[in-house]
Protein backbone atom coordinates (compact mmCIF):
# COMPACT_ATOMS: atom_id res chain seq x y z
CA UNK A 1 0.00 0.00 0.00
CA UNK A 2 1.82 3.29 -0.96
CA UNK A 3 2.26 5.93 1.86
CA UNK A 4 -0.26 8.73 0.94
CA UNK A 5 1.88 12.13 0.75
CA UNK A 6 0.05 14.96 2.65
CA UNK A 7 0.81 18.76 1.47
CA UNK A 8 0.55 21.48 4.26
CA UNK A 9 -0.88 24.75 2.62
CA UNK A 10 -0.11 27.92 5.33
CA UNK A 11 -2.34 29.37 5.83
CA UNK A 12 -3.38 33.39 6.56
CA UNK A 13 -4.79 34.24 10.26
CA UNK A 14 -8.05 34.42 9.51
CA UNK A 15 -7.78 31.06 8.32
CA UNK A 16 -6.21 29.95 10.94
CA UNK A 17 -8.74 30.51 13.56
CA UNK A 18 -11.03 28.06 11.29
CA UNK A 19 -9.12 25.77 10.44
CA UNK A 20 -9.09 25.91 6.47
CA UNK A 21 -8.82 28.02 3.55
CA UNK A 22 -11.95 30.25 3.56
CA UNK A 23 -11.13 32.21 0.37
CA UNK A 24 -11.56 28.54 -1.48
CA UNK A 25 -14.62 28.33 -0.11
CA UNK A 26 -15.75 31.71 -0.26
CA UNK A 27 -15.29 31.46 -3.87
CA UNK A 28 -16.94 28.43 -4.58
CA UNK A 29 -19.73 29.01 -7.59
CA UNK A 30 -22.41 27.24 -4.70
CA UNK A 31 -21.19 30.24 -2.19
CA UNK A 32 -21.43 33.50 -3.94
CA UNK A 33 -23.39 35.82 -3.08
CA UNK A 34 -25.93 37.02 -6.01
CA UNK A 35 -27.06 40.40 -3.92
CA UNK A 36 -25.91 43.34 -5.59
CA UNK A 37 -24.35 46.16 -3.39
CA UNK A 38 -25.94 49.37 -3.22
CA UNK A 39 -24.17 52.49 -3.23
CA UNK A 40 -24.72 53.24 0.38
CA UNK A 41 -22.74 50.22 1.20
CA UNK A 42 -20.03 51.52 -1.51
CA UNK A 43 -19.80 54.52 0.49
CA UNK A 44 -19.25 52.72 3.92
CA UNK A 45 -15.87 50.85 2.44
CA UNK A 46 -14.39 54.39 3.03
CA UNK A 47 -13.55 54.75 6.03
CA UNK A 48 -14.65 58.14 7.71
CA UNK A 49 -11.79 57.53 9.75
CA UNK A 50 -8.28 56.44 8.66
CA UNK A 51 -7.31 52.81 9.78
CA UNK A 52 -3.74 53.42 8.26
CA UNK A 53 -1.62 52.54 11.48
CA UNK A 54 0.61 56.13 10.81
CA UNK A 55 -1.96 58.27 11.00
CA UNK A 56 -0.19 61.80 12.23
CA UNK A 57 2.20 61.14 9.33
CA UNK A 58 1.55 63.28 6.18
CA UNK A 59 0.56 60.08 4.50
CA UNK A 60 -2.07 59.62 7.00
CA UNK A 61 -3.46 63.24 7.16
CA UNK A 62 -3.26 63.38 3.56
CA UNK A 63 -5.49 60.25 3.46
CA UNK A 64 -7.54 61.39 5.95
CA UNK A 65 -8.28 64.32 4.06
CA UNK A 66 -8.86 62.32 1.17
CA UNK A 67 -11.82 60.79 3.18
CA UNK A 68 -12.98 63.77 4.15
CA UNK A 69 -13.39 65.13 0.88
CA UNK A 70 -15.70 61.57 -0.01
CA UNK A 71 -18.07 61.80 2.04
CA UNK A 72 -18.58 65.56 1.47
CA UNK A 73 -19.18 64.21 -1.71
CA UNK A 74 -16.53 65.96 -3.29
CA UNK A 75 -15.56 62.87 -5.44
CA UNK A 76 -13.48 64.55 -8.14
CA UNK A 77 -11.31 66.29 -5.70
CA UNK A 78 -11.04 63.03 -3.83
CA UNK A 79 -9.87 61.07 -6.71
CA UNK A 80 -7.03 63.49 -7.62
CA UNK A 81 -5.52 62.82 -3.74
CA UNK A 82 -6.00 58.68 -4.05
CA UNK A 83 -4.11 58.61 -7.34
CA UNK A 84 -1.43 61.25 -5.97
CA UNK A 85 -1.05 59.07 -2.86
CA UNK A 86 -1.35 55.96 -5.19
CA UNK A 87 1.74 56.45 -6.96
CA UNK A 88 4.03 56.60 -3.61
CA UNK A 89 2.21 53.56 -1.85
CA UNK A 90 0.37 50.96 -3.47
CA UNK A 91 0.63 49.26 -0.38
CA UNK A 92 -2.54 50.51 1.18
CA UNK A 93 -6.13 49.53 0.46
CA UNK A 94 -7.82 52.09 2.02
CA UNK A 95 -6.60 54.11 -1.16
CA UNK A 96 -7.33 51.27 -3.46
CA UNK A 97 -11.27 51.38 -2.10
CA UNK A 98 -11.15 55.54 -1.97
CA UNK A 99 -10.63 55.84 -5.52
CA UNK A 100 -12.43 53.03 -6.72
CA UNK A 101 -15.39 54.91 -4.80
CA UNK A 102 -15.05 57.73 -6.14
CA UNK A 103 -14.87 56.81 -9.72
CA UNK A 104 -17.84 54.61 -9.00
CA UNK A 105 -19.84 58.03 -8.14
CA UNK A 106 -18.32 59.98 -10.56
CA UNK A 107 -19.98 57.80 -13.02
CA UNK A 108 -16.51 56.31 -14.48
CA UNK A 109 -17.64 52.78 -13.82
CA UNK A 110 -14.92 51.20 -16.55
CA UNK A 111 -12.23 52.63 -14.22
CA UNK A 112 -13.96 52.20 -10.81
CA UNK A 113 -13.93 47.92 -12.54
CA UNK A 114 -10.51 48.54 -13.17
CA UNK A 115 -9.61 49.67 -9.62
CA UNK A 116 -11.91 47.04 -8.23
CA UNK A 117 -9.75 44.41 -9.93
CA UNK A 118 -6.46 45.71 -7.84
CA UNK A 119 -8.07 45.37 -4.64
CA UNK A 120 -8.98 41.95 -5.18
CA UNK A 121 -6.77 40.59 -2.64
CA UNK A 122 -8.04 38.08 0.41
CA UNK A 123 -9.61 40.54 2.74
CA UNK A 124 -11.48 42.63 -0.19
CA UNK A 125 -12.30 39.63 -1.93
CA UNK A 126 -16.32 39.78 -1.64
CA UNK A 127 -16.43 43.19 -2.12
CA UNK A 128 -14.11 43.52 -5.09
CA UNK A 129 -16.17 40.67 -6.93
CA UNK A 130 -19.55 42.41 -6.02
CA UNK A 131 -18.08 45.49 -6.65
CA UNK A 132 -16.97 44.80 -10.26
CA UNK A 133 -19.97 43.17 -11.43
CA UNK A 134 -22.16 46.54 -10.52
CA UNK A 135 -19.87 48.64 -12.31
CA UNK A 136 -20.13 46.21 -15.37
CA UNK A 137 -23.77 46.58 -14.99
CA UNK A 138 -23.52 50.32 -14.77
CA UNK A 139 -21.17 50.43 -18.15
CA UNK A 140 -23.98 48.17 -20.24
CA UNK A 141 -26.73 50.60 -18.46
CA UNK A 142 -24.23 53.60 -19.82
CA UNK A 143 -24.43 52.00 -23.28
CA UNK A 144 -27.84 51.28 -23.69
CA UNK A 145 -28.62 55.13 -22.86
CA UNK A 146 -25.61 56.38 -25.05
CA UNK A 147 -27.87 54.30 -27.69
CA UNK A 148 -30.44 55.22 -27.20
CA UNK A 149 -29.66 59.02 -26.98
CA UNK A 150 -28.30 58.51 -30.89
CA UNK A 151 -31.30 56.95 -32.31
CA UNK A 152 -32.94 60.15 -30.66
CA UNK A 153 -30.31 62.56 -32.15
CA UNK A 154 -30.28 60.77 -35.36
CA UNK A 155 -34.00 60.58 -35.90
CA UNK A 156 -34.35 64.58 -34.75
CA UNK A 157 -31.73 65.67 -37.30
CA UNK A 158 -33.66 63.07 -39.92
CA UNK A 159 -36.63 65.27 -39.16
CA UNK A 160 -35.48 68.94 -39.66
CA UNK A 161 -33.44 67.50 -42.68
CA UNK A 162 -37.08 66.50 -43.94
CA UNK A 163 -38.48 69.84 -42.91
CA UNK A 164 -36.26 72.18 -44.46
CA UNK A 165 -36.08 70.22 -47.59
CA UNK A 166 -39.88 70.34 -47.58
CA UNK A 167 -39.81 73.52 -47.75
CA UNK A 168 -37.53 74.79 -50.49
Amino acid sequence: MPNKVTIEIPLCDRCKQVGYCLAKYENSPSNRKKRQLTEKEISAMVPIRTTFRDRSTRFGNKLQQAHDLFHQDEFEQASYMYRDMLETRNDCDEILIGLAASFFFMKQYEAAADIGIKMSNYRMNEFSNSFVSLCELKIKEQEKENQSGQINISSEIFRKSKSKTSIA
